[in-house]
């Protein structure tokens, strides 16, 4: 039997904390993790970004388990973001659940995308995807793993610093410029289809997925974001630090004021989880 028969043979149950719009929430276990998340609309009809996040209240099973945070980002331009990242989120929630104590977690989560994409696909006829960014912590190890191009920063040391690699037409463009003899940045991010994804989940075939190679050990201090491209595509790495250096409710508070300033008429749907390690 097959990862993909063994998770998804049968009915994936309800996220551990739901998608809900609304002010942030803070979910503060104990011991070393504190953790907030926001989710806003913005200046769309409908709502398509899912997230969910297993394990934080639970202190015994984030000892024994870790914590696994995901983000997802309903495309859309496609004919129902919503249902695909309800689905992406259910399922990777899902894939934790089943994932065996003994699992090579990056190579494990590297199957399971595989997986879920296929999922979305054969429930969806093709006619829906959507973009991923999830996190595992267990200790101070963290694997992470994203398809399209919502994004995971990490804050540490007084930077910010991007760790998955987006797939979008515009990041193809910055490698083409570089083989060039001159490198103009500026042709690649003015081209009309730089944003277009490359990647998503529940596209026909999946061939392209980010992930960490081994763990990254998270240091005292540091902190995790993970959002969809209502946050990272508008907002700056100033911006960004200023609302990750603070107590993460606080930061998730301070980016919706970033976004709120910024009265952008076409802001996408937002949604964040911020973790703090201490």
């Amino acid at each position: 039997m097959g990862l993909f028969d063994r998770i998804f043979g049968r009915s994936a149950s309800a996220p551990d904390v739901p998608a809900a719009p609304g002010a942030p929430v803070r979910r503060e276990p104990p011991n070393t993790i504190r953790i907030a998340n926001l989710q806003g609309i913005g200046c769309r009809e409908n709502q398509e970004d899912s997230f969910g996040i297993a394990n934080a209240a639970d202190v015994t099973e984030m000892s024994h388990r870790g914590l696994f945070a995901v983000v997802a980002d309903g495309m859309g331009g496609m004919e129902d973001g919503k249902v695909a990242s309800e689905l992406a989120v259910e399922s990777f929630l899902e894939l934790f659940r089943s994932m065996p104590e003994d699992a090579e977690i990056s190579q494990y989560l590297m199957e399971g995308t595989h997986a879920v994409s296929q999922h979305i696909f054969n429930q969806c006829a093709g006619r829906s995807g959507t973009t991923l960014v999830a996190v595992h912590i267990l200790g101070d190890a963290l694997n992470w793993i994203s398809v399209g191009d919502s994004a995971i920063f990490l804050g540490r040391n007084g930077g910010v610093f991007q760790v998955n690699r987006e797939h979008t037409c515009l990041n193809d463009l910055y490698l083409d410029a570089l083989e060039e003899e001159i490198i103009d940045r500026a042709r690649a991010e003015e081209d009309p289809d730089g944003r277009r994804l490359t990647a998503f989940l529940g596209m026909d075939e999946l061939k392209m997925i980010d992930r960490s190679q081994q763990s990254l050990h998270l240091l005292p201090g540091d902190r995790l974001l993970l959002c969809s491209d209502g946050i990272s595509g508008i907002l700056t790495p100033p911006e960004l630090l200023e609302a990750m250096v603070v107590e993460p409710e606080e930061g998730c508070r301070l980016l919706e004021t970033f976004v709120a300033e910024k009265a952008l008429p076409q802001q996408d749907n937002y949604t964040v989880i911020m973790i703090a390690y201490k």
